[in-house]
């Protein structure tokens, strides 16, 4: 059986004597609430209504976030029972609701600044791996392409030497010295060949 504390009492009462509360901008439970002169908080009036609606001592017609009409249960009947003053002073259910929502409020107010900032922390860091990637990536490919240079002017070295070893074997065998006489015929035309075809390539 639901709990009737003196605000649930005060709303039964005015929805059976004076009949539901309509608003046709969807802002019923702000007008209960001024009706039944509830003190405390707009969020802990609407806790107050959820629960009462819960407890099927009210029925309410919503569309989205707005309320529209508030109305009592029909076999609930305005109580004749005397609520005591100190009752009247101290509503525990009240202000558990009340404490609840402020204390939900504060969560949230301090929630969202710490995501944000974890976000942008998270978002940061990411961008900083990227950058440090790129960094490896390019240095890498100087590295190799050092390396290629490096290759390249080797080859090249070895190649201006040969050339230069070709050239001497080649003028000695046309003078007709040691060289020459080492080597045969065949030897000496593919020494004039390998020696001709260098030129045409330096050529190009």
């Amino acid at each position: 059986m639901p709990r009737v504390n003196a605000a649930r009492q005060r709303i039964i009462d005015y929805l059976t004597t004076n009949g539901p509360v309509t608003d046709t901008s969807g802002r019923a439970t702000a007008l209960l609430k001024e009706a039944v002169g509830y003190e405390q908080g707009d969020a802990g009036f609407g806790q107050l209504v959820s629960a009462m609606e819960r407890d099927e001592q009210i029925v309410r017609e919503i569309r989205g976030k707005r309320t529209f009409k508030i109305s009592a249960v029909p076999s609930t009947e305005p109580t004749t029972t005397k609520v005591s003053a100190a009752t009247e002073e101290i509503d525990y259910d009240e202000l558990a609701a009340a404490l609840l929502a402020r204390t939900a409020q504060v969560l949230a107010s301090s929630h969202e600044p710490a995501e944000a900032v974890g976000w942008t922390r998270r978002r940061i860091q990411q961008l900083e791996g990227r950058v440090d990637k790129l960094e490896r990536e390019l240095a890498r490919a100087k590295a190799e392409a050092k390396a290629a240079v490096d290759e390249r002017d080797g080859l090249r070295e070895q190649l201006d030497a040969a050339s230069h070893n070709l050239s001497l074997l080649t003028e000695r065998a046309q003078n007709g010295g040691k060289a020459a006489q080492r080597l045969g015929a065949e030897e000496q035309a593919l020494l004039y060949e390998l020696r001709g075809h260098h030129r045409r390539s330096s050529a190009r």
